[in-house]
């Protein structure tokens, strides 16, 4: 009797370390499941690169990275014409100076919608349509191409700018990638209080980008009342 007692205290033991096993891979499940659990979204955007996307991007990039150099385009152009038109006589260097010129002025104003054109060309994600989204949570976003990650921030703070303008929004980041965002594109949230969490989390102002000549010039003239009023404050 005394050998049964011990034979099922010993398989009553060895029982045990099961349930503890079978006990610790259902908290791992617990904990696995909680983890994988999907972060809330509060601002999500579904949007394509279409012709207005990608003219919105170019002409961004040219006014903040390339300023004036339209301006100065046409300003040569006219500068090299001149000569081809008042100064040479002999017909070749007439043609040469001018010819150059026009380029050079017709490269000015028209070098965005050329280079709208060789995008659109170039473009595979313009070609196949392909549906990007963006989707921002507490803390970080994450930038899908047909459902699957290529990008995102990892921080708000990896911020450097943002701006809109009366259609787009513009964000850039460290790693030198621009997201150009329609307003009318938010499937969750809307573009104003999304400008307050953006500033909220990365303490950046959305400032404003005039589409024409004359709201340049009221941003010219606000900018130079503010300057004025600091001056005379100090």
């Amino acid at each position: 009797m005394a050998k049964n007692k011990s034979r099922s205290k010993n398989s009553s033991s060895q029982a045990k370390p099961k349930n503890t096993a079978s006990g610790g891979e259902a908290q791992k499940s617990e904990s696995s499941k909680a983890q994988a659990k999907p972060k809330e979204v509060l601002y999500q955007v579904k949007t394509k690169r279409d012709s207005g996307v990608l003219k919105a991007y170019i002409t961004f990039t040219y006014r903040m990275l390339h300023p004036g150099v339209s301006v100065r385009l046409m300003l040569y152009g006219l500068v090299i014409a001149l000569p081809g038109i008042f100064f040479f006589k002999d017909l070749y260097w007439r043609i040469f100076f001018t010819g150059i010129g026009v380029l050079m002025i017709l490269l000015g104003l028209f070098r965005q919608y050329i280079s709208l054109w060789m995008t659109k060309r170039n473009d595979p994600d313009y070609r196949s349509g392909a549906e990007f989204t963006y989707n921002f949570t507490v803390n970080d976003a994450d930038f899908l191409r047909e459902g699957v990650r290529y990008s995102g921030i990892d921080k708000y703070k990896d911020i450097t700018g943002f701006y809109h303008d009366d259609s787009y929004l513009y964000m850039g980041m460290k790693n030198k990638e621009i997201i150009v965002i329609p307003k009318s594109a938010f499937t969750i949230g809307d573009s104003d209080s999304f400008e307050e969490f953006i500033y909220k989390k990365s303490k950046k102002t959305c400032h404003w980008l005039p589409n024409n000549y004359r709201d340049m010039m009221k941003q010219r003239r606000a900018q130079r009342a503010v300057s004025s009023g600091s001056m005379l404050k100090k």
